[in-house]
């Protein structure tokens, strides 16, 4: 039922489309749509207070219409720029050999400016200043590396090298720990062997 009623509505509202269309663009001016009363209000209040306000806008106003004539705009393709022909003068590269990576991940800049370092810098003078603290003071070590001295100061005593320690005597004693360890799983070892033997011997038995 409902899409019949759907069907004929759809028809209904089909009906003469073309005629009616035609009678709503011949009209001289459309009908504008309904205001609200609160804007019918103010509209009301701003004719009263300022008429010519309204007035101005209803006008068309010769000067801003002559200068959106003036106004224009040019539109040009870019140029196309020919590629250089390659050069067959200049030589090839002959070095055919596989870059090196760089050590810390990156390559480090050749130009350094001053009172700045780089970290394989810092590396060596703080790996420095911890086997030799004597020779390579704080203050040599600005001098050399154009740094400031008190923020040097501070980079040696929050920063250190990752130092390895290992034991003069690695595997020569056994701790008695290990040692009772592995008596006991001698010791249980001897247990098992005869109570499987012992198994295997039933066995053979009952076959």
């Amino acid at each position: 039922m409902g899409k019949v009623l759907s069907v004929m509505q759809r028809k209904a509202n089909r009906f003469n489309v073309e005629n009616r269309a035609h009678k709503v663009i011949s009209m001289e001016k459309p009908k504008p749509a309904p205001r609200y009363p609160s804007t019918e209000q103010e509209l009301e209040t701003l004719k009263a207070d300022y008429p010519q306000f309204l007035e101005q806008q209803y006008k068309k106003d010769s000067k801003l219409d002559d200068r959106l004539k003036q106004v224009f705009v040019r539109s040009q393709d870019p140029a196309i720029v020919e590629e250089s022909p390659i050069d067959s003068s200049r030589p090839l590269p002959q070095d055919r050999s596989a870059v090196e990576e760089p050590v810390y991940g990156y390559r480090e800049p050749r130009m350094v400016p001053q009172g700045r370092f780089t970290l394989k810098q810092a590396i060596k003078f703080i790996s420095d200043h911890q086997e030799n603290p004597s020779t390579w003071t704080a203050a040599a070590i600005a001098k050399q590396y154009n740094i400031n001295q008190d923020k040097l100061e501070k980079i040696l005593f929050y920063y250190r090298t990752f130092q390895v320690h290992i034991p003069e005597k690695v595997g020569k004693k056994i701790p008695k720990k290990i040692e009772v360890e592995a008596s006991e799983t001698q010791s249980t070892q001897k247990l098992i062997q005869p109570q499987e033997e012992k198994l295997q011997h039933q066995e053979n038995k009952g076959i």
